[in-house]
């Protein structure tokens, strides 16, 4: 099966877009640069309209005293909630609230959870650990706000995509130890989970959006150095013991060059006995889900892993 025909259409509208640019890849491009491609870039994909959530913008400081911007996204319905904290993908150098907006939007509708947005620090302004730390404070801070967000405490998931999803892992670890906030579940989608570019579909150089080229400079605007690449909270896949680890429902694409490190997590996780929930979709690329109100298998896509986020949630809910 080959790359879905919409994508494929979307994604050279975008390359011929930057060619009457003439602009370079991004890979040759300053932070900033990305940061303005990557705007130019969204202007090509449109939002889907989701009602019957809603939404509060606020603020927590993190541990350096940093300001970090949260939106919260709640379901109609009254009681608890789950809730979901999210991070945002981008190679850890670009993207923010508003650009996982529709996403987060989507998945506290369909998913019937609060979903917290978090923005957090990005690099080379912020290098590792300062968007890790972001993230776990996130939690933490969500953590003493159950009360006033109507959350139950015991459904407390963190969720991203790609480098959203390298936070949200490297989190769920962090947890593990921790007596004051417990991870239930962890929803991982075309995550980052090693520092390893050389797995198979790597080799595969399917140039689909994300390239190992691309892969290198992200991690040489995150890391202070490719020592860091070894710890378990920059390359998750490499924990040794994952017995402990929450329920999982990871997405992978097949023509995305992170594909073989899901799978080894996902091999991993079940052989320790961990309840894992594995979507792939066999004719999407990385970051498809910025596709959903442009792509209709982005959309299918995105609905299937929203009914399976709202069932690993709601299991033991007897009454939804």
């Amino acid at each position: 099966m080959g790359v879905d025909r919409q994508v494929l259409a979307l994604l050279k509208n975008i390359e011929e877009k930057m060619i009457e640019l003439e602009h370079p890849p991004l890979d040759h491009l300053t932070p900033e640069q990305s940061r303005n491609f990557y705007q130019e870039a969204r202007t090509h994909f449109k939002e889907l309209p989701v009602e019957g959530v809603s939404v509060t913008d606020t603020y927590f400081r993190g541990r350096s005293g940093n300001e970090v911007p949260v939106r919260l996204y709640t379901p109609e319905g009254e009681g608890t909630h789950p809730a979901v904290v999210y991070f945002h993908g981008g190679g850890w150098v670009f993207g923010d609230i508003e650009s996982s907006d529709n996403v987060c939007r989507y998945l506290s509708r369909y998913a019937h959870t609060v979903v917290v947005s978090v923005g957090y620090r990005l690099a080379p302004e912020y290098k590792y650990p300062a968007a890790f730390y972001d993230a776990i404070d996130s939690i933490a801070w969500i953590s003493s706000q159950f009360a006033k967000w109507n959350i139950d405490p015991e459904r407390l998931a963190v969720a991203g995509e790609s480098s959203g999803g390298n936070l949200a892992a490297a989190s769920a670890i962090y947890f593990l130890d921790k007596e004051d906030v417990e991870i239930s579940h962890q929803f991982l989608i075309t995550p980052v989970l090693d520092y390893n570019l050389n797995t198979l579909s790597y080799k595969a150089d399917y140039r689909y959006n994300l390239t190992k080229e691309k892969m290198e400079w992200f991690f040489g605007h995150y890391l202070n150095d490719y020592g860091e690449g070894d710890e378990v909270f920059v390359s998750p896949l490499r924990l040794r013991k994952v017995d402990r680890l929450p329920r999982t429902l990871l997405v992978t694409a097949e023509y995305d060059p992170l594909r073989e490190e899901a799978f080894s997590f996902a091999e991993r996780l079940k052989g320790a006995g961990v309840v894992v929930d594995h979507l792939h979709y066999e004719d999407l690329v990385h970051s498809f889900i910025s596709m959903l109100g442009v792509v209709s298998r982005s959309k299918e896509a995105m609905q299937e892993m929203a009914l399976a986020l709202k069932e690993a949630l709601h299991a033991d809910m007897v009454h939804l």
